[in-house]
């Protein structure tokens, strides 16, 4: 969950220049925002010398010498060119990436709409434009990100009527601090285009690294999960079973897995710990990270990559762990695995695609249904089976340096803020009286949509609303019912809390802007009163 903002990009460096010199010099060097940084480790270099002087031919005077250290640290990123020497199109592709990492951004959306290319970054989990470029150039950036940047010896080339799934990694291709490049691509109906084809291409920056250091509640707490998650999620860590991470695509689910395994080893380095997945996204300390092969890396077909997955899982369970994770469950088959590796006395950690925590139980169901289970929930809901359930959203956090007080705004500039079907909504869950006068809006904060120096638009960082579910005999027992909502209920009554409390409490702390939450959680505020009197 990288959180930087965003600043101007690299430009573009002359070619024909560049590759006259050695690739020493092409790594030392970068050019940004019209100055040529340069380490000074390349100080009466001839091969430097000269590029200056073609440089200053063109226009490009201005130099900055760099301790190497410096250079390394602040510059190497941006000399992209280090050992490639490849043509415009292939470096124009390495560019994009190395921006939308100084953006902060999360991913990289490339549509091909057939007469032009346009370029989106998701930037504190929203979308927004980076930039347009020619249909054709579009196309064969497109065509070398998938060919090129992200080949490996047995993968297949791209072929835009065809979807395809790939991974950059080879780091000349990334900018330190990004771990790989996951690469996503769907074939289009596209009435401009030639052929009627376009293509969509998703590119998700994995980084090396969060804020989030030390015991596993101070890097939930840096993440922003309550007290309470941290007491549950820390008692998950000393449990045996199955526990089940959920929410959308890029809402940290990865991440949150990520610091749960890397805590417990630190906490517990006595213990043997794996994880299965595919791809692998973050590289952590001290697990066994096998990753899910077939014959052909390339090979996407469903029911071999199923095969695979369960292959591995069953690999790691012969490797005498003690803590699994699995990755993300998509297949019927991994969900069966799980529930085997839960059984053998693990603790198994696995992500899964769910609309709430309950949702999970019922996402399963379905699995195990498709994988021939008669009686699913029997199973699933096993003591000695499932442990715990988690969702999470994350939501865009108020820049501290501009953000606005409610309670200064003026009445009739009330809606420019908050609508007023969302205040209404909000009013109705805190129980918030008219505007003036009441002190419960003391710590409401809103979005400065003008930002400031330290911001994007009035927004800074990302935060999380969750909901943790540590599953006991009175919850389980409604479950293997099949009552979800008696279940529900009586983890309400036990002090659970949903994730749209946890978001609730952001807004009270003046955190959030209650319009981007509302948006980001996917269900109006007053969710929880609608939720609790119908079954999910």
């Amino acid at each position: 969950m990288k959180t930087s903002v965003s600043s101007t990009a690299p430009e573009a460096i002359f070619f024909e220049d560049f590759e006259l010199v050695s690739e020493k010099v092409r790594g030392k060097v970068a050019l940004i925002d019209g100055v040529l940084h340069i380490s000074e480790d390349l100080k009466g270099n001839l091969d430097m010398v000269a590029l200056v002087s073609r440089l200053r031919r063109r226009g490009i005077s201005s130099l900055q010498f760099h301790k190497p250290s410096e250079f390394e640290k602040e510059y190497a990123k941006y000399a992209v060119r280090r050992a490639l020497g490849e043509n415009e199109i292939q470096q124009l592709a390495i560019d994009l990436i190395a921006r939308a990492y100084k953006a902060g951004a999360s991913d990289i959306h490339i549509v091909d709409t057939g007469t032009y290319t346009r370029i989106k970054f998701r930037i504190l989990g929203l979308m927004r434009e980076d930039s347009q470029m020619e249909a054709e150039t579009g196309r064969q950036m497109i065509s070398t990100i998938a060919g090129v940047l992200g080949k490996t010896a047995d993968s297949p080339g791209f072929n835009a009527v065809e979807r395809l799934d790939g991974r950059i990694v080879k780091r000349d291709y990334l900018p330190e601090g990004v771990h790989s490049v996951r690469i996503h691509t769907e074939p289009t109906e596209c009435a401009h285009a030639e052929s009627g084809t376009g293509t969509f291409m998703a590119l998700r920056l994995l980084y090396d690294s969060t804020q989030a250091t030390g015991a596993l509640t101070e890097r939930l707490t840096t993440l922003g999960f309550a007290e309470s998650h941290c007491r549950d999620m820390d008692f998950l860590t000393k449990r045996t079973g199955l526990t089940v991470i959920s929410g959308p695509t890029g809402h940290g689910k990865s991440t949150v897995l990520k610091h749960t395994m890397e805590a417990q080893t630190e906490n517990t380095p006595e213990k043997a710990y794996h994880s299965v997945e595919d791809p692998p996204e973050f590289h952590m300390r001290d697990v066994n990270q096998i990753k899910v092969t077939t014959k052909d890396e390339g090979d996407y077909d469903r029911s071999r990559r199923a095969t695979a997955y369960i292959n591995a899982i069953a690999g790691a369970m012969r490797s005498d762990s003690d803590v699994l994770m699995i990755g993300e469950i998509r297949y019927p088959e991994a969900a069966v695995a799980a529930i085997d590796a839960a059984l053998t006395g693990q603790s198994v950690w696995a992500t899964v695609h769910a609309n709430n925590a309950f949702g999970i139980v019922t996402r399963f169901e379905s699995m195990l249904r498709s994988a021939g289970y008669l009686d699913p929930l029997d199973v699933l809901c096993d003591p000695n089976v499932l442990a715990g359930l988690e969702y999470q959203r994350l939501i865009p956090k108020l820049c501290p340096h501009c953000k606005i007080p409610w309670r200064e705004i003026k009445h009739e500039e009330r809606t420019l803020h908050i609508p007023d079907d969302v205040y209404q909504r909000l009013s109705s869950v805190l129980e918030l009286e008219e505007l003036e006068g009441d002190s419960r809006h003391e710590g409401i904060f809103v979005q400065n949509h003008d930002g400031c120096p330290h911001c994007l638009a009035g927004l800074r960082d990302q935060t999380v609303a969750a909901e943790v579910v540590v599953l006991d005999m009175d919850i389980l027992g409604p479950l293997r019912a099949g009552k979800l909502l008696e279940a529900h209920t009586i983890w309400r009554e036990k002090g659970g809390m949903t994730y749209i409390e946890h978001a609730l409490q952001h807004v009270r702390q003046g955190l959030v802007d209650p319009v981007w939450t509302e948006s980001r959680l996917g269900v109006p505020w007053t969710f929880n009163k609608f939720f609790d009197q119908r079954v999910m």
